[in-house]
């Protein structure tokens, strides 16, 4: 019984198989230090740096709305990250991997700007972590992107730490609202709020630009079959803003 659990869970048809086969590909080719230079490997960010008030406002009247779906609803194999605290994970997809979201990113039209000017950003969300959020340690899938942190709502601690305090490779970071972080989240990671208010972070992937060619194909193959297959799981309806509770009532009287 346990060997036929384990491959179930570990075959060619799961989404794990391909993604430890993927990652082992690219820990061949890719040797770099967890936490890199933000400027020189993703220079766009500047551009998030200078419409940041404008990005704020519109991001925060979206993701404190109460509304936000959450991240094991979206994706079933974020499951187990919710199950660790039973905390939810409020997140907002604005891109997959290349794979748009046009509603929500209508919420956000800065943001929606930003991205129709930029392709290699493939993945872009909201994110909220409410009050005690514990995300366990883990290891993102691809490393063919850098992950790039933007802080939006964060609480300031004691002795300089803040609610978006974030562990890499045995390192830790805590971040300030518009203090960005470019990283590898192919590194074991973990994150944790430990403030009273919920913490508000724009979370983006850019397409690394150091790969050797062999890793490119093997990236944008990785790239069309991540967006086939949220195709395939209708994940734009599942990702929408809940309904507003306020309009249910009104709808019902």
């Amino acid at each position: 019984m346990q060997v036929r659990k384990t491959l179930l869970r570990w075959g060619p048809w799961n989404y794990r198989f391909w993604r430890e086969l993927t990652r082992w590909c690219y820990e061949q080719g890719l040797k770099n230090p967890p936490v890199v230079n933000t400027s020189a490997h993703f220079p766009a960010s500047g551009e998030l740096q200078h419409a940041y008030t404008d990005i704020r406002r519109e991001t925060l009247e979206v993701a404190l709305s109460g509304r936000l779906p959450a991240n094991h609803e979206i994706m079933e194999q974020q499951r187990t990250l919710y199950e660790f605290d039973r905390k939810v994970w409020g997140m907002l997809p604005l891109r997959g991997y290349g794979y748009d979201y046009p509603a929500n990113q209508a919420l956000i039209p800065t943001l929606r700007s930003f991205l129709a000017r930029h392709r290699d950003v493939v993945s872009a969300a909201v994110s909220l972590f409410p009050p005690g959020k514990v995300l366990r340690p883990h290891r993102g899938p691809f490393k063919g992107v850098w992950r790039y942190h933007l802080p939006l709502y964060v609480q300031t601690l004691a002795d300089g730490r803040t609610s978006c305090e974030l562990l890499i490779d045995g390192t830790t970071y805590h971040l300030h609202e518009g203090e960005g972080l470019l990283w590898d989240d192919t590194f074991l990671h973990s994150a944790v709020n430990r403030s009273d208010q919920p913490r508000v972070v724009l979370l983006f992937d850019v397409f690394r630009h150091d790969q050797p060619f062999w890793l490119v194909g093997l990236g944008w193959l990785f790239l069309w079959g991540a967006q086939l297959w949220q195709h395939m799981q209708c994940m734009r309806q599942r990702a929408l803003l809940k309904s507003d509770p306020g309009e249910e009532t009104a709808g019902a009287a």
